[in-house]
């Protein structure tokens, strides 16, 4: 027995020589321990889930039986099988405390839509939404409840005028953004200083014990307060709601790829079929697909980047677009409306992300610049300072917003600029160009849209010493300033002119061209017949300048090689005058609306090919794109008018009227198939998709 052990010992020690040997000789050579082949594919690395559902059974109480128990680690399970892949769970009610738990980066982030993009953004966390989760009803939104005790007489939010409300922090949409615009358009002054509590319960229990008026809970919460006994059942009584905004989001990182999403998004839509698994995530048809990305809705050619309409009419502030369609939808497609508090004459600038549009409080005594969601019209900040001198056509701002870069420039009609971060709505650096600068207000305000130039952003308050000035974008610092006459109120341009890249544009008595280095002026212009308002833009035609106003009609001018003008133009037009409105140029031909609709031919002086005078829809002012052969026409009164960009003869493609009792006089933004427009009352998304 000794012998046979001692034999099986050695046999043992040979057979673990053996092994060791098998993994220590090849590293004698590579410098490395070779692994044991644990596999290596993609799929065996976890796919890591953060999950911020409130309704999820980690994160919320048990009281109410049948809710706010989601089991999200059945859920798990069911993507493992799906995606064959182990998936990892975090639980938490924010993102940076849960990336500060857990090292690396998410790929999925499931939670209300509004704090998952405010925590994204604090976390510099790139996140797109893939898909919602329906609720029990089937429905994907939530509200915010305006309650009150239930001994209060108040019966709906108009009845709130005067009390003092506890509203949600800022990151919860319902609570906040959507709850101070349900209140103001019902015309109920907001204070300044705005009561915030943490959560619905501790908002609740204040008003309970009579330290508020009134709150805003979420709609989810009510029977969740009730049934935890936080308050007492039937304690708060609901007397309004906010308007919808998006509930459970789910978010894909940079982390996962197009490829990994699509098939995320497959596995999620297949919830649907899973009846128990609906019944432990507590919605009735399980997931959604999100409206497609933007990288795909707002393109025809996916492989080309999107356009955005960051300036004053597009970035070119020429109004042409590659994204003028080709016929209008039958009915108006609204994506989403937002109502304002005043009227608007400034144009809208906006990106994927966001939409920029400039406001009026309601008493007119502030100017409002808001920040919106792009996709689905949520307030993400806003700017409000005091403005509350009168002025002819509303007291509004009338320049254009300006998107550069990761900041937007905002000008007030009576001279308020503010820097602001585009994506926070931080103030970086504000001024008021009138009084810094010592210049006399123009009739109808600052209409100019600041014109970015290299690092120098170009305004003009039109005083004595400081016609026009360029300020350091970045930090407001004066770079320099030119004399001259006081502001026209046509927003410039920058193009090369006789080989000389110059700003030009209008001041309150003349066209003029100025030095970008320098600001000296390099040539001036009057016309012929002195009065012109100076309003439309003027636009760069092939190294030639076309301009349009209302005593001197429609003008084209040539440069000789030192970038000076030539006084005489090479054609002019006199059918043509607008007093406001800028033409746009597509395929050789100029179209513009002033007293009719006008179409001339700049290579054969500016002849006019034809006119339509007897639609009344092209009477007033109106703004106008161009693109793809067509000439999209938007109208005061709200109407779409499409029409081919031909000499041939007016040729109408479709119309589309969008609104009622409205006027649009604020320039839209065209970015793929979606138009932001504005009226007198709200700013809405229109979808041009057919």
């Amino acid at each position: 027995m000794k012998i046979i052990s001692k034999k099986i010992f050695g046999l043992f020690l040979l057979a673990v020589s053996l092994i060791l040997l098998w993994y220590i000789i090849p590293a004698l050579f590579s410098g490395t321990t070779q692994q044991p082949d644990i596999g290596n594919d993609a799929n065996d690395l976890p796919l890591w889930i953060v999950v911020m559902d409130p309704l999820a059974d980690r994160l919320a109480c048990d009281c109410v039986e049948g809710y706010a128990q989601r089991k999200y680690n059945e859920f798990a399970i069911f993507l493992e099988k799906r995606l064959g892949q182990p998936v990892e769970l975090a639980y938490g009610e924010n993102l940076p405390d849960i990336l500060k738990l857990n090292q690396g980066k998410p790929d999925l982030v499931i939670g209300k839509e509004s704090i998952v993009l405010f925590d994204a953004n604090e976390t510099k966390t790139a996140i797109r939404p893939i898909a919602r989760l329906t609720d029990k009803n089937g429905t994907t939104n939530l509200t915010g409840l305006f309650v009150v005790r239930h001994s209060d007489p108040a019966n709906t939010v108009e009845d709130l005028k005067g009390y003092k409300i506890v509203f949600g922090p800022k990151d919860e949409a319902e609570k906040s953004s959507a709850a101070i615009a349900a209140l103001k358009a019902k015309d109920i002054p907001v204070p300044k200083q705005i009561k915030t509590s943490p959560s619905c319960s501790t908002a609740a229990v204040a008003v309970v014990e009579k330290e508020a008026d009134a709150t805003v809970i979420s709609s989810y919460a009510l029977s969740l307060l009730e049934g935890c006994s936080t308050i007492d059942r039937g304690a708060l009584r609901v007397v309004g709601q906010t308007s919808a905004v998006p509930f459970i989001t789910v978010f894909a990182t940079d982390a996962v790829s197009r490829k990994d999403e699509n098939e995320i998004v497959e596995a999620l839509l297949a919830v649907r079929n899973n009846k128990r698994l609906l019944a432990r995530m507590e919605s009735k048809a399980g997931f959604i697909k999100v409206r497609r990305q933007w990288s795909e809705m707002i393109r025809s050619d996916a492989s080309q980047p999107v356009v955005e309409w960051t300036n004053w009419r597009g970035p070119k502030r020429d109004a042409v677009s590659s994204y003028v369609p080709k016929k209008l939808p039958a009915k108006a497609k609204f994506l989403w409306r937002r109502p304002l508090t005043g009227v608007g004459l400034s144009g809208i600038a906006a990106t994927s992300r966001y939409v920029i549009v400039a406001d009026k409080s309601k008493d007119e005594k502030s100017d409002i610049f808001r920040c919106l969601d792009a996709d689905i019209g949520n307030q993400l900040w806003a700017i409000e300072y005091p403005a509350p001198e009168d002025m002819d056509f509303s007291n509004s701002p009338r320049a254009n917003p300006v998107i550069h870069e990761s900041l937007v420039y905002l000008l007030g009609a009576f001279g308020d600029l503010n820097c602001v971060n585009l994506k926070t709505g931080q103030v970086v650096w504000k001024k008021n160009i009138i009084k810094e600068f010592g210049a006399e207000l123009v009739t109808w305000g600052m209409c100019s849209a600041p014109l970015i130039v290299d690092d120098k952003l170009i305004v003009n308050p039109g005083a004595k010493d400081a016609s026009i000035v360029a300020l350091d974008r970045r930090i407001g610092k004066v770079i320099w300033k030119t004399p001259g006459e006081p502001a026209g109120y046509s927003s410039f341009i920058l193009a090369t002119f006789g080989n000389v890249r110059q700003i030009v544009g209008y001041d309150s008595i003349s066209l003029g061209g100025w030095d970008p280095k320098t600001g000296r002026r390099l040539w001036k212009l009057l016309p012929e017949d002195e009065g012109d308002f100076n309003v439309p833009t003027p636009l760069y035609i092939n190294g030639k300048l076309l301009v349009a106003t209302e005593n001197n009609g429609t003008r084209l001018y040539g440069f000789d090689n030192s970038g000076t003008i030539q006084a005489k133009p090479l054609a002019q037009n006199l059918d043509f005058s607008p007093d406001s409105s800028t033409p746009v140029v597509i395929n050789g031909l100029m179209f513009g609306c002033f007293g009719g609709l006008f179409c001339l031919d700049l290579n054969n002086d500016l002849k006019t090919l034809y006119s339509n005078e007897d639609d009344d829809a092209f009477f007033d002012y109106a703004a106008l794109i161009a693109g793809n052969d067509h000439v999209l026409i938007i109208t005061v009164e709200g109407e779409l008018i499409l029409i081919e960009a031909t000499g041939a003869g007016y040729t109408l493609k479709s119309r589309l009227h969008l609104f009622e009792e409205t006027e649009v006089w604020s320039h839209p933004a065209l970015i793929g198939n979606r138009l932001y427009i504005r009226n007198t009352t709200e700013v809405c998304c229109v979808s041009l998709n057919n």
